[in-house]
């Protein structure tokens, strides 16, 4: 964390020719932020787990897909070569595909499981073609030597651009980017901790620490850094856009992450690799805050995660109310929380270097538009009447100790971790001077958002069918459908590759080609040589005789 560093080479693991592979550690600041981070909400997500998962015949099973998800993700940071990195890379694939289906008897999370798996599956190949043609340039794949020779990138400058290229299309599938965002919403068919610890401390945090972990390839490559400021900024303007209109508790956190990624990839192309690690650190402590108060209301109300069928829990779950309220606030990044230490920094860095870019408008709306869905949930959470079971409602309470514990230490740092975290992360950044009133844009708007989104809640409910034109009703309509993402994808790419995959693979090559080459072929010429060998059967000993007398004379 002082900027020191440590690196141990445990042992050679193979050498294949010029390529000598070590299996070491290596440590310095943006390893053990990683770490404390990792290791921090990995323990109270395990705590938390014990009282959540309590009762479920696969607890064991369970734990040890958890414990397991943490040790690839501290491989995956730990390395200090690309192929390690690649191991803890793909490890926390699988962990997540395990997690998210860990209720296999579940059709969504069956579907869910296997749609993470294979829109990560793009963003692996990317990673690894990356790496062999990096390996293929610099003769190496662990840090020191990519990073030194990258500096002398205008002997290579066309094939270190197709590199980072590659290299992004990991972080934009492994980080939720847009384009590859479509698997994290559907996560949430897994258990509520499975959400904490993928959207805080494991999975889409490995894409951003890709990105600051190589940034001396990405420096070099001026294009590819345009092309992350261009999807990150799209990417925390459109994901908050989908989030305004969900009704799913856990999927209005889950695309507040995608925007959140979004702030973090933006600013990493601004070349400010601190500020990026910095919110990340500081983003892993209120959405782990939000996903187990989450839990614990859904815990509570018998699975229940429509916010239109809740209202009023404020009353019943008192503390479930606080951590949801200063985890919401905190997202939004109001002054002395964690949020604001780096969400409002990053828009401040933008607007410093880039006065009126596109980034920091969209940046900016985002910020309101979180506002006004974090609002918008509390509302419907726990000031609307309650529409559910009345039953349930009654009988609901908080969780015992070790399900409220994690929550209360996850309060105090979504409160104080990014105050106490800015002079190490942040040790070596100067001030930026600007307007005042520029400063507080971003507060402004947050506080513009949410206070419409109060007026607006109470006012929709009144007159929401008789009075919103058709206009209005198919914006609601196109932003609760994610913009109808996923029927365009499976419209434009899947179903023209099942379509072309029956009509060349399946008809033309298997059952034609292949049938022909294969079995039919093969069937021809047996029945021909068996044929011919028939003739030999003529019934007479005197033909046999002579025969075998001829076959034991020349061998």
């Amino acid at each position: 964390i002082n900027q020191n560093f440590i690196y141990f080479n445990l042992w050679s693991w193979f050498n294949i020719g010029i390529l000598n592979n070590q299996i070491n550690l290596n440590f310095d600041y943006i390893v053990c932020s990683m770490l404390i981070l990792i290791n921090l909400v990995s323990c109270l997500v395990h705590l938390y787990s014990t009282s959540y998962i309590n009762g479920d015949p696969h607890l064991p099973r369970f734990m040890s897909y958890l414990s397991l998800f943490t040790f690839f993700m501290i491989i995956l940071v730990t390395s200090g070569n690309l192929i390690q990195l690649f191991i803890g890379w793909e490890g926390v694939g699988l962990c997540s595909y395990l997690l998210i289906n860990f209720w296999f008897t579940r059709i969504q999370a069956n579907k869910a499981g296997i749609k993470a798996m294979v829109v990560n599956k793009i963003g692996d190949i990317g990673l690894l073609l990356g790496i062999i043609f990096l390996w293929n340039i610099f003769g190496g794949i662990d840090y020191f030597s990519i990073f030194s020779l990258s500096y002398y990138s205008f002997y290579y400058d066309i094939f270190l651009n197709w590199c980072s290229f590659l290299l992004l299309i990991g972080v934009i599938g492994k980080s939720a980017q847009i384009g590859l965002h479509t698997w994290l919403p559907d996560a949430m068919e897994g258990p509520t901790p499975v959400s904490a610890l993928i959207h805080a401390a494991t999975m889409v945090t490995a894409g951003v620490f890709l990105i600051i972990r190589v940034s001396p390839i990405f420096e070099n490559t001026p294009f590819i850094l345009l092309l992350i400021v261009l999807i990150g900024s799209f990417t925390a303007f459109f994901t908050s856009t989908i989030g305004l209109t969900q009704n799913d508790l856990k999927k209005v956190i889950a695309y507040s992450t995608c925007s959140q990624l979004g702030y973090m990839v933006m600013i990493c192309g601004f070349s400010q690799y601190n500020s990026g690690l910095f919110h990340l650190v500081n983003h892993g402590f209120f959405k782990a805050l939000l996903f187990l108060s989450a839990g614990s209301i859904i815990h509570a109300l018998s699975d229940e995660q429509d916010i239109r069928r809740m209202g009023l829990m404020r009353n019943i779950l008192p503390f479930s109310y606080i951590c949801i309220f200063i985890g919401s606030i905190s997202l939004m990044g109001l002054p002395f929380l964690t949020g604001f230490y780096s969400k409002d920094l990053i828009l401040e860095l933008i607007y410093g270097e880039h006065y009126l870019s596109f980034a920091l408008w969209l940046g900016l709306l985002a910020a309101s538009i979180t506002a006004f869905y974090s609002f918008r949930l509390i509302y419907f959470s726990f000031f609307h009447s309650h529409q559910g079971s009345k039953n349930i409602y009654q009988n609901s309470h908080e969780g015992e100790w070790n399900l409220t514990l994690p929550l209360l230490l996850l309060l105090i740092l979504s409160v104080l971790g990014g105050y106490l975290l800015q002079f190490h992360v942040l040790k070596d950044e100067l001030p930026i001077i600007i307007l005042n009133f520029n400063k507080f844009l971003p507060l402004f708007l947050s506080l513009g958002g949410a206070l419409l989104s109060l007026t607006l809640g109470y006012f929709l409910i009144i007159w929401w069918r008789k009075s919103l034109n058709s206009f209005v009703m198919k914006i609601y309509s196109l932003t609760n459908g994610a913009w109808y993402f996923d029927s365009i994808i499976n419209y434009y790419v899947i179903k023209p590759l099942f379509s072309l995959g029956f009509s060349v693979t399946y008809k033309l090559l298997d059952n034609q080609l292949l049938e022909f080459l294969g079995p039919t072929k093969t069937l021809s010429f047996l029945s021909n040589k068996s044929n011919k060998l028939s003739y030999l059967h003529l019934g007479k000993i005197s033909v046999y005789a002579l025969l075998f007398i001829i076959f034991v004379s020349c061998f």
